[in-house]
């Protein structure tokens, strides 16, 4: 019975109402920027997955020169490789939107939102990736112990060139 004659006596004082509704304000307005903030940092931490995936799609061209360095060492007196891409862009990727669009009264289109679409597996979402385009290569460098042939540094190059889809005049081999 006590909390409901403290509440007749708050609602009966015309000063205490007014406290209690600006009171009331300040926490609405407190919570409102809260669940705000919230959501904010979640689409921010779904920004830096995308941009991680994408990293990590960029990150495969200093795969493909390992793998270059790997493969021209098991050649026949050919060792100790180290190769070097020279690319000309970045290359881009694409992700998939999804949209929602708002038709106004009229039947015109008031407002369109997009978000990045995801896969979920196992509780971690990745953005869904529509195309990947790879970086265009502009020449490349061999430097390799025992290219000393220069039937070995044309087959080198020549390979490269047909690799990476360039002319094998953009390979450069060198002796180390």
């Amino acid at each position: 019975m006590n909390y409901l004659e403290t509440i007749k006596n708050i609602s009966k004082d015309n000063k205490r109402k007014k406290e209690n509704l600006i009171l009331l304000l300040v926490l609405l307005v407190i919570l409102l920027i809260s669940i705000n903030y919230i959501f904010s940092n979640d689409k921010n931490s779904k920004d830096t997955k995308v941009e991680n995936n994408i990293e990590e799609q960029v990150n495969k061209k200093d795969d493909l020169e390992e793998k270059i360095s790997e493969v021209l060492s098991q050649i026949t007196g050919v060792s100790e490789v180290s190769i070097i891409i020279n690319y000309s862009d970045e290359g881009n990727t694409n992700v998939v939107y999804d949209t929602k669009e708002t038709v106004g009264e009229n039947g015109n289109v008031t407002s369109v939102e997009k978000s990045v679409a995801y896969n979920e597996k196992s509780g971690e979402k990745t953005a869904i990736i529509q195309m990947h385009n790879t970086p265009n290569v502009e020449g490349v460098i061999v430097v390799a112990l025992g290219v000393n042939s220069s039937d070995l540094k044309q087959r080198i190059s020549t390979a490269l060139g047909n690799l990476l889809g360039i002319p094998s005049y953009k390979v450069q081999v060198f002796e180390k």
